[in-house]
């Protein structure tokens, strides 16, 4: 009922007024049941109450509700809407409405599901990258992740053919799974399965395929922090970077991208963005801009990193236009580095290095620098905020590396006499 997300009478009364009015009772009790928190429940149905005023002034009967009548709403009337009804942000307004269709379509309220026809795989792919990328509000990067992942998938059931999701069961589903569990590591499995229950759930909301379907990919057993942190030794970590020359113009390049990551824990994306007015060179700060986390950090600049980016800048920097920290040192000259750019020259330290460490990758090195803070006493709050990890949760993994302190709390192990 309406009554356990709302307290204020004028609200319930006009959330029972408009054209959704028979429905929003409904709508309130399957949030409850759903588990929605209190502030996601009541902007669902905000988001609602809108569509029920839209609804009322295009005087459109709920009856003749259907995907088209949602696309109209979503991408036609809220990008230029000034109703003064309240109503929440695009992301909310479009899961609600999804709510709002199926639980019309339950009732017979609604026009019945047509089947959809068969689409481009590549056209599909997009559209789901801008659903990530603009409903979702992924980075860049994660949502061209999800969208390799998904054409895995769809590759498996269509080939390069056209999408027809109709034909996709449960049996695909779980079968895909099961065999990507054989050939990647847990983790991977994992964000796989989640690309493609994102993938499912878009296509659910553009009509392409069933609500049902999603809830049929099975879940990846893949047990959070069972392992140690995959870091550095300070011996490994001075080997690593005193494998660069830096008597080269690259060598103080790559020198000073691997302190950036080895000192700061900065992803190999963040290294890339860099920009030259990122660095307060009278206050001691670097400025990370808008990554994984979708907004800027300011971060203490360590004398070592200092030093490095110092020594690049004077002795090793290329002269260019480009304002980016770190640019190419071939053709195309001047140029920003890439992502990927960066990571190979960390792979290419290991390498000249000669480290027989499991993992050999950039992030090893973002892992160190965490390591690196607890072991010297930093607490799992500083070590976060470093990292920018917007829940603790992802920085207690590193609760398991300070030995010190779990020692003192550890119980006595009985002894057993044989």
């Amino acid at each position: 009922m309406l009554e356990q997300f709302f307290t204020y009478g004028y609200v319930l009364a006009r959330l029972r007024s408009g054209a959704l009015g028979g429905i929003v009772d409904d709508l309130a009790a399957h949030l409850g049941k759903r588990g929605h928190s209190q502030r996601v429940a009541q902007a669902y149905l905000c988001a609602a109450g809108h569509f029920s005023h839209w609804l009322d002034i295009k005087k459109i009967c709920p009856n003749d509700v259907s995907e088209t009548t949602l696309v109209s709403f979503l991408d036609g009337h809220l990008p230029r809407c000034r109703c003064r009804v309240p109503h929440g942000s695009p992301c909310h307004s479009r899961a609600a409405l999804a709510y709002v269709l199926a639980l019309l379509r339950a009732q017979g309220r609604a026009t019945p599901a047509q089947p959809s026809e068969p689409l481009p795989l590549d056209h599909v792919l997009a559209a789901f990258q801008t659903y990530r990328q603009d409903t979702c509000g992924v980075a860049e990067a994660t949502s061209r992740g999800n969208v390799w992942y998904v054409r895995r998938f769809l590759d498996s059931c269509f080939g390069n053919g056209e999408v027809d999701l109709r034909r996709v069961g449960p049996k695909e589903l779980i079968g895909f799974v099961l065999e990507q569990t054989r050939k990647c590591s847990p983790g991977t499995a994992a964000l796989m399965r989640t690309a493609l229950r994102s993938f499912l759930r878009f296509a659910q909301l553009a009509g392409l395929c069933e609500g049902s379907l999603a809830a049929a990919v099975p879940r990846v057993a893949h047990w959070r922090r069972a392992h140690l942190p995959r870091g550095l030794s300070d011996e490994q970590l001075a080997a690593l970077l005193a494998s660069f020359d830096l008597n080269t113009t690259t060598g103080r390049r790559d020198y000073a991208m691997v302190s950036c990551m080895a000192g700061l824990g900065l992803r190999a994306g963040e290294v890339a963005a860099l920009l030259l007015d990122d660095v307060d060179w009278r206050a001691g700060t670097l400025r990370v801009g808008r990554g994984k986390e979708r907004r800027a950090s300011v971060l203490p600049l360590p004398t070592r990193v200092g030093r490095a980016l110092v020594g690049y800048l004077r002795h090793g920097r290329p002269q260019t236009d480009d304002g980016h920290m770190f640019v190419r040192h071939q053709l195309p000259w001047g140029q920003a580095l890439s992502s990927g750019a960066v990571s190979a020259a960390v792979r290419l330290a290991f390498t000249r290095a000669r480290l027989t460490v499991p993992f050999k990758g950039a992030h090893v090195l973002r892992h160190t620098a965490a390591t690196r803070m607890v072991r010297a006493g930093a607490s799992l709050k500083q070590v976060a905020d470093v990292l920018r990890h917007r829940s603790l949760e992802t920085t207690a993994i590193y609760a398991k590396v300070d030995l010190t302190t779990l020692a003192e709390i550890a119980l006595p192990w009985p002894k057993v006499r044989s």
